[in-house]
């Protein structure tokens, strides 16, 4: 059994400058793949600054458990992983914070963040505002009205009590087919005003998080916006980022 990994991040039809949201996937270790999806604030300031930095900050902390593994020659369970790379996550923003002198609408953006075991197929998810998970035809929405509670508000707390009371936990003990998203999935429209055959919402799920076809392209997901935009006439309003496991 081995795993395909596809990313996909799309600017939303109401924005002009700058994609808000960011992606990642990156080796945290022998058996592990870190996966992350961020939407930054549309209310905030730059909210592009702020999902692409903790999307940097992730992966530099993947990349320091990949060679930590390695010279240590130990491996952390996925859930201590989590752990560590969530905690020093709020380390590192909290330090950038201070050091840029940056104000608390400038640093604000939601999170996903998976930790996928890539040798049983097990993942552990922690979830800061809204978004999506889809886990074998499974829909696991996260939904604050638009109030999203982000990390930012909260880099003056101890970083165990975020972690325990922030931050929402998913424990998949084995899947087949897992995706994470930002909420942009759900903004869908006609974007030119030309008629075209109808598409319904569980149908862009589908071909998003559980269509099977392209699997041998790595440009799977952008795909299946193509098809939407060019057969459906539909498009995102908001950004949109996507991260989708498959096992094969």
């Amino acid at each position: 059994m081995s795993m395909i990994f596809y990313e996909f991040t799309q600017i939303g039809e109401f924005h002009d400058n700058h994609n808000e949201d960011y992606c990642i996937i990156e080796d945290a270790g022998k058996n592990y793949k870190l996966i992350a999806v961020m939407d930054g604030c549309s209310s905030g300031s730059d909210s592009y600054f702020a999902s692409t930095l903790i999307g940097k900050i992730l992966r530099k902390l993947a990349k320091h458990e990949a060679y930590r593994e390695y010279a240590e020659d130990k491996e952390l369970d996925t859930v201590k992983l989590m752990e560590t790379i969530s905690l020093n996550l709020f380390d590192n923003l909290n330090h950038i914070y201070n050091f840029l002198d940056l104000k608390s609408n400038e640093i604000l953006s939601t999170l996903i963040l998976g930790i996928v075991n890539t040798k049983n197929q097990s993942a552990e998810i922690r979830v800061v505002g809204d978004g999506l998970i889809f886990v074998d035809g499974q829909k696991i929405e996260f939904d604050n009205n638009n109030r999203p509670d982000y990390l930012g508000y909260h880099l003056t707390m101890d970083k165990q009590i975020w972690f325990q009371t922030r931050t929402k936990k998913i424990s998949i003990r084995k899947f087949n087919d897992l995706s994470i998203s930002t909420d942009g999935i759900f903004t869908f429209k006609n974007h030119d005003g030309k008629i075209y055959p109808k598409i319904t919402d569980d149908d862009i799920l589908h071909e998003f998080y559980l269509d099977m076809a392209n699997l041998e392209t790595p440009n799977k997901l952008k795909k299946s916006f193509l098809k939407i935009k060019d057969e459906f006439g539909q498009k995102p309003n908001d950004d949109l980022s996507i991260v989708r496991v498959i096992c094969i």
